[in-house]
């Protein structure tokens, strides 16, 4: 059947057979087969190609050419071999490979695109890996462990923010903590004169973005008014931001959890002094609307804080200028402010609410915040140039959530699977065949918006409006939240050394990554050295180029 493919290169070939075949000139043909292998070259070198559809068949010939297409599009990945000014390190929190799947397929579908075929901007990267996700305490993750790997290249105990395992979890212990102290890449890029900013759309003292720079064995102890009695001298998380920066090692922090750096007497939660005030007396710039981000005057020090707790859903928030801005506008703002270093900088970004979704079964508004996410790289990418800057595209660790059924090609994602001729459905208590959703999960509190208790059965779901925001998937069983997955997470590089990104990693191995790429830590990883280069096999091969086009031209004259 016909189908709309992305991709810039597939296309071209087409279109030049057609434009040689409207030709009654040998020397307008030739003029153009020059033309068209011109346009192939120039789509063969760019490493992000523009959309394009065209509808063709899904023939062995088709497969054959797309097969050509990737084969070349591989050979013609550049390769960066000098040292990154600039680091962008991106992370979808919970944004396991199911999630990257069914988010490629509901961005397709809402092109009224079968969705399949479709791509996110990062699986156009040219380098992919895979990362070991696990905590050194637990086979399943959480985003604290996982967050202090990607950043610190130290894998630690469940909870835990910025300290190796020495320290023990939910314990105060002011020695321990000051033992198991390990730096983060805010530390190294501080270090290098580089400018660090941290942006999420989470709590800016989330797990995520507090492994940045914060040290703490309880990852919860956001405020002064989170830590328990008799933990005291304990810091809480707000208040190493605030440190960090009067030390210079952040620059920037955009996200939500206002709360945290408040004073009860200024709507917040705190006990002692309000941060936010003491981030002004250090000569901080104070954001908290859309608006006010779009007249920051980049300031030294820039902390922006849009919501009490975490930031509102993608598809609920306001667009006025006196709401919260989109990751994307974050990201934005974040790199216009730090691109004013001469020595380059390194930005973490986080798209903290797919997690959050899923915890919820709430599969939609999983994959609408990892459509935020891509549209804030895509942002980067246009903001910055490929040799001087590394990005990075990865997650802290994946969801207990599957895509099944053998549902039809281009069948709604978010929809249903009754399959009677296959088996494949559930039944009521009168044995009549039920659908099911193509998205499951493995538990969570999807189990009771679908099952009926006291029949012991599942409800019929057949007419249920499985496009609702609200609407939350089936799961195995019941818990008030669902938990993460314990596999592997893909990660994608693009820029210098990207092409390290390869293979199966522990997830600490991204930090040493980092700061090899960015000569972080050239006392003891050395720094890259030559420039940006392309590798031997980059150019394209004129016979290859010629098979592609005369099979063009044989196929569609």
């Amino acid at each position: 059947s016909p189908v709309r493919r992305e991709g810039c290169l597939l296309c071209t070939p087409v279109l030049c057979a057609k434009r040689m075949r409207m030709d009654d000139t040998s020397k307008l043909r030739h003029f153009n087969l020059i033309v068209c292998f011109g346009i192939i070259y120039l789509g063969n070198f760019l490493a992000l190609g523009r959309p394009q559809e065209t509808s063709i068949q899904e023939d062995a010939q088709y497969w054959e050419m797309l097969g050509k297409e990737d084969i070349q599009k591989t050979l013609n990945a550049k390769r960066y071999e000098g040292a990154a000014k600039n680091i962008i390190f991106f992370v979808g929190d919970g944004m396991g490979i199911a999630t990257h799947t069914m988010a490629r397929i509901y961005k397709g579908q809402k092109k009224h695109q079968s969705g399949e075929e479709e791509s996110l901007v990062w699986e156009n990267f040219p380098s992919t890996g895979l990362m070991k996700t696990y905590n050194t305490d637990r086979q399943v993750s959480d985003s604290a462990g996982t967050a202090t790997a990607m950043f610190t290249g130290v894998k630690t105990r469940f909870g835990m923010l910025g300290l190796d395992n020495r320290a023990m979890y939910n314990v105060c212990d002011t020695g321990a903590v000051e033992r198991a102290t390990v730096q983060s890449m805010a530390d190294w890029g501080a270090e290098n004169e580089k400018d660090v900013g941290v942006v999420t759309t989470a709590r800016i003292t989330h797990a995520t973005p507090g492994a940045m720079y914060a040290h703490t064995p309880m990852r919860d102890w956001e405020s002064d008014s989170d830590i328990p009695e008799g933990s005291g001298a304990c810091e809480d998380i707000a208040s190493q931001l605030i440190k960090s920066f009067s030390s210079g090692k952040i620059k920037l922090a955009f996200g939500g959890g206002k709360r945290a750096f408040r004073t009860v007497d200024n709507g917040g939660n705190r006990s002692g002094e309000d941060l936010v005030d003491k981030l002004k007396e250090m000569g901080g710039s104070y954001v908290e609307t859309t608006g006010e981000l779009k007249l920051l005057d980049y300031s030294d020090k820039v902390l922006g804080l849009f919501s009490d707790s975490h930031m509102d859903w993608e598809v609920d928030r306001s667009q006025e200028d006196s709401g919260q801005p989109s990751l994307a506008e974050m990201t934005r703002q974040a790199i216009n402010r730090l691109k004013k270093s001469e020595k380059g900088f390194v930005l973490m970004v986080e798209g903290g609410r797919i997690d959050h979704a899923h915890h919820q079964n709430k599969a939609k508004m999983a994959m609408e915040e990892t459509l935020g996410l891509e549209k804030a790289v895509e942002t980067a990418l246009e903001m910055t140039a490929r040799d001087d800057t590394l990005i990075i595209v990865t997650a802290d660790h994946s969801h207990a959530v599957t895509i099944s059924g053998y549902p039809e090609r281009g069948n709604p994602i978010l929809g249903f699977v009754k399959d009677i001729e296959n088996n494949n459905f559930v039944t009521d208590q009168n044995g009549q065949p039920q659908p099911f959703t193509t998205i499951g999960y493995a538990n969570g509190p999807g189990f009771d918006f679908h099952f009926n208790r006291t029949a012991g059965f599942w409800n019929n779901i057949e007419n249920e409006n499985f496009m609702s925001d609200s609407f939350q998937q089936m799961a195995t069983f019941s818990l008030p939240d669902e938990t993460h997955g314990g596999e592997d997470v893909s990660a994608y590089a693009i820029g210098p050394q990207a092409h390290l990104v390869n293979g199966v990693h522990e997830q600490s191995y991204l930090a040493h990554l980092v700061a090899y790429a960015g000569c972080l830590k050239s006392d003891t990883l050395g720094c890259p050295v030559g420039s940006a280069s392309s590798s031997d096999n980059n150019q394209p091969g004129h016979t290859f180029m010629i098979m592609s086009v005369l099979f063009y031209v044989a196929r569609y004259q």
